[in-house]
């Protein structure tokens, strides 16, 4: 049997967090198809993904295609890590704060 069941519900905020891993080929297949099955049927992951892409293009770009100090690296995806959790913090409450 094929379709949506045989994957996981992934939640946004471990897929946002984890899009760095996909980006830099650090995955396993398995996690790759996860992750890029929910992009595939996440509009906000998607958007969230493509933006994170143009980053590390940019970086890239700036850096002269070299490699990043492993602490800048660990540093950048830490506060990216941070900052979308307190994004999805925020949107949440203000999503209950509606109803």
């Amino acid at each position: 049997m094929t379709g949506e069941k045989e994957f996981e519900q992934l939640d946004c905020s471990a897929v946002i967090a984890d899009v760095w891993l996909l980006l830099d080929h650090e995955c396993d297949e398995g996690a790759r198809v996860r992750l890029q099955h929910h992009l595939d049927t996440c509009r906000e992951c998607f958007e969230a993904y493509g933006i994170e892409e143009k980053v590390k293009s940019l970086i890239g770009r700036k850096c002269g295609g070299e490699r990043a100090p492993e602490g800048l690296r660990e540093r950048l995806s830490i506060q990216i890590r941070r900052t979308v959790i307190l994004t999805e913090t925020d949107l949440v409450a203000d999503g209950e704060s509606e109803d």
